[in-house]
């Protein structure tokens, strides 16, 4: 194997793992990789940016759009778009949401969910750093290809807890382009997303929201991140966050009457990695809540 191969190869291993390594605001996310929280919280639409290691060159940056439909006979549905790109890569992830909500009691439910839809994938080549001007066809193989999504998820909401299990692909298969002379392909493995959270009051204006985020990688590091957030009167909060992967962060959230939030959340490096990549991660949340609207135009 050449040596601009294994660059390749090195190059995308750490791109994939610092992409889905976190999202700063998961507990306003969770259907990215569970469908069954489409709707939890009504109708709404979600933007968030998310950029890695502020500095660098073609750093990662990676940007969601979400948008949860009404609740249609316990049933709802969801898009969501995400881009990540960072040096040569451009990938595209267009997904749609159904989740249906079985009634348990007057205060619990639980809700299975589908996730179909597909990613595209880019890789630009010409911005490769090489050493020969000999053409390689290891890296001429690379460009543009598109991958099937296809994923399941369960969850169970009651008045203070939420509990979710999921498999975001189950299909996991990835073919390159190909010549006469090679055939590039790459596999994305199916893996485990485990969620929950809890909240309790402090007092009548302060409510405490614990969560954490389990995911199981077959072939990398498996992913632990967990939150604590504390919201005053359903207006303001302040958060932390750990991951296992040698990160912490602080978020706060600001929410108006009317369903508006916006967030911003700072991460950092700590232990050994500090020295490797000292740069920092900033990410921003805007939400507005559509629950309002809807049962106004209703009337």
């Amino acid at each position: 194997m050449s040596r601009s191969s294994i660059y390749i190869l090195i190059l995308f291993s750490q791109i994939i793992f610092s992409q889905e390594s976190s999202l700063i605001f998961n507990r306003l996310n969770l259907s990215v990789f569970n469908p069954a929280f489409t709707g939890i919280e009504g109708s709404a639409v979600n933007l968030n940016t998310r950029a890695q290691w502020i500095g660098l060159e073609d750093a990662p940056l990676t940007n969601y759009l979400i948008v949860h439909f009404p609740e249609k006979k316990n049933a709802s549905i969801g898009l969501s778009i995400q881009n990540d790109r960072v040096f040569v890569e451009n990938k595209t992830l267009l997904t749609f949401d159904y989740s249906y909500r079985l009634q348990l009691s007057d205060n619990s439910n639980i809700s299975l969910g589908i996730k179909a839809g597909g990613m595209f994938f880019n890789v630009d080549t010409n911005n490769i750093p090489r050493i020969f001007t000999v053409p390689n066809q290891s890296v001429s193989s690379l460009g543009n290809y598109f991958s099937p999504i296809l994923g399941v998820g369960l969850s169970f909401i009651s008045k203070n807890i939420f509990l979710g299990v999921s498999t975001p692909g189950l299909l996991n298969k990835i073919g390159f382009n190909k010549n006469k002379d090679w055939e590039l392909t790459s596999r994305d493995y199916t893996y485990l997303h485990l969620s929950g959270g809890f909240k309790f009051n402090l007092s009548e204006k302060f409510m405490l929201k614990p969560s954490a985020i389990y995911r199981s990688m077959p072939r990398g590091p498996n992913l632990i991140n967990s939150i604590l957030e504390i919201d005053y009167s359903d207006r303001f909060s302040l958060g932390s966050i750990y991951t296992n992967n040698n990160t912490i962060g602080a978020f706060f959230k600001l929410k108006s009457k009317k369903g508006f939030q916006i967030g911003y959340g700072y991460e950092f490096l700590t232990g050994n990695d500090r020295y490797q990549i000292s740069n920092s991660t900033h990410e921003l949340m805007l939400r507005l809540e559509l629950k309002k609207k809807v049962q106004e135009n209703s009337n």
